[in-house]
């Protein structure tokens, strides 16, 4: 790391935080930590629906491990790592954190999570309020890791990640003919809703901490808390996906005090720089057990997301 990048941990010193209700062996915690908001943008919901960002794929005949937007206003559009685009030849999932330049086209590292189709459904990506479940956002934080290291991309392991749908998907009972991942949300939209419904975003917090079945999994900031009401939505909704998946009848309970530690700890793992696809940089970081990334836009991290790493038991026949 040169002298003139921030230390995007380091505030993780500083991060206090707050016990949140808990259900169906999912708990959340509300997370502050000192990080100045100095980037004005718009998420990339809120760029669709006000039709100033149109996303598809990167020509008529397509390429799975990419596709285009077209930011056509004169904000910085924020693209949060795992979230779901739907349409085109098939459903996306992006990999990495990413933000959009003003005024221009951009080509972006996208992954498939709809393994049995190749065919125009619609000319333009939608979003229907869904982001990968927190065990493939994971899995996909440790996958371009090693392509940024191997290639100098936030690439991914595509038959890793169409293995780890397949497997969700029959997990949770859903069904889809073209393998899906959109479909279990549907399919399960009014659990998920009933667990949402439970939580709300805690006021003046700029980020969650979430635990599954009494096990700290997984930590996003955000540089504001608009944003992360934006996306609170999404996060909840996929990480709730993982704990509806094997629910424990009396889940352990963990307290403010053991995620204050983890994250604390968290400060202490490595960092290593490359150049964004869009706007700044992306930092890796890796730690004992631990895998994440920052996205830094003007020295300034945007999203920070951290995950636990625990191997998965394998299935039983």
């Amino acid at each position: 790391m040169t002298s003139n990048r921030v230390d995007v941990l380091k505030a993780l010193a500083e991060v206090q935080v707050e016990g949140l209700p808990h259900t169906s062996g999912l708990q959340v915690f509300g997370l502050k930590w000192p990080c100045p908001s100095g980037v004005d943008y718009v998420t990339l919901d809120e760029a669709v629906w006000a039709k100033i960002l149109d996303v598809a794929e990167i020509d008529e005949g397509g390429r799975i491990p990419t596709i285009k937007v077209v930011n056509k206003s004169d904000r910085l559009v924020f693209l949060m790592a795992g979230e779901l685009l739907v349409g085109c030849k098939q459903d996306r999932v992006i990999n990495a954190s990413i933000m959009v330049p003003k005024k221009r086209e951009l080509h972006i590292p996208a992954t498939c999570v709809e393994a049995g189709r190749w065919s125009y459904r619609s000319r333009k990506f939608s979003s229907e309020g869904s982001s990968s479940h927190g065990f493939l956002r994971m899995m996909m934080s440790r996958q371009v890791a090693e392509q940024y290291k191997a290639r100098g991309m936030p690439g991914s392991d595509q038959a890793a990640v169409w293995a780890e749908v397949a497997r969700k998907i029959a997990k949770t009972g859903s069904r889809s003919p073209s393998g899906a991942l959109q479909e279990m949300y549907k399919d399960h939209a009014s659990r998920l809703a009933e667990v949402l419904a439970k939580f709300s975003a805690p006021a003046g917090y700029l980020g969650a901490a979430f635990v599954i079945d009494g096990k700290t999994f997984a930590v996003d900031l955000f540089d504001k808390e608009s944003t992360l009401n934006k996306l609170w939505s999404k996060l909840i909704r996929s990480y709730a996906m993982d704990a509806l998946e094997d629910p424990k009848e009396r889940p352990t309970v963990v307290q403010p005090e053991q995620i204050s530690e983890w994250v604390k700890t968290a400060g202490a793992s490595k960092q290593k720089w490359f150049d964004s696809p869009g706007v700044g940089y992306d930092v890796r970081i890796e730690g004992e057990q631990l895998v994440g990334a920052a996205l830094v836009v003007e020295e300034h991290p945007v999203h920070l997301e951290l995950f636990k790493e625990e191997p998965r038991a394998p299935e039983q026949d």
